[in-house]
């Protein structure tokens, strides 16, 4: 009530940041619309670093017109800018993205127990790692963390625990299975529930931990 629908001038372009979905994002460019104001749903990814970087992944649903205004904007923000087609797209992309992260970040730190249990130089194995295929963004911002258990968070838990709750939920909608995306949602709600949600995300290596003892 009495929001920014209620006061923005007709003609005025609202780019929406938030990661939400993708219909929330539909419904709202639709209620915009009616009141004569435009609408982008431009989340990004990069995380904290990306942000103060200005590097992150710009991921735009709405027109094309609007996207052209707004790219000086966004340019500010980031150095990956993609209009990926109509309104909630963006967050379309966006879900997706988080389902990339979570699904990665659950491997590498599958990968790192394995590799201690195995008697390997933890921090030798990962650096030869990321240079090759199952090198990653994730691998590259996160090994720190996984040596030396640091889970400040950049990304808390509780955050991609939302995003998973809007992959699963979009996926459903369209109706795409996500066999392995469905299991990581699930172990990063145990993360949650077993109290580690102001963590970074890159604490999946605690539910690991304790799967393994």
């Amino acid at each position: 009530p009495d929001g920014i629908l209620e006061n923005a001038q007709r003609g005025a372009l609202l780019i929406d940041m938030s990661s939400i979905t993708p219909q929330t994002s539909i419904d709202l460019a639709r209620a915009a619309g009616e009141k004569g104001i435009r609408v982008l749903d431009a989340p990004v990814s990069g995380g904290e670093a990306g942000a103060i970087e200005a590097v992150l992944s710009i991921m735009v649903g709405g027109e094309q017109a609007d996207f052209d205004a707004a790219r000086p904007i966004l340019e500010a923000l980031g150095k990956t800018i993609v209009r990926c087609g109509p309104h909630g797209s963006g967050q379309t992309v966006k879900a997706a993205n988080q389902l990339i992260v979570a699904v990665n970040i659950q491997a590498c730190a599958e990968a790192v127990v394995f590799l201690e249990k195995s008697g390997v130089d933890l921090s030798a194995a990962l650096d030869v790692l990321n240079g090759g295929l199952a090198g990653s963004t994730v691998l590259t911002r996160k090994k720190d963390n996984f040596k030396t258990r640091d889970f400040a968070p950049g990304f808390r838990i509780d955050l991609h625990h939302k995003d998973m709750g809007i992959v699963t939920d979009a996926a459903r909608t369209v109706g795409a299975a996500l066999p392995v995306g469905s299991v990581v949602a699930q172990l990063v709600a145990s993360l949650r529930a077993q109290g580690d949600g102001g963590l970074d995300h890159s604490a999946l290596l605690r539910g690991v931990e304790r799967l393994s003892g």
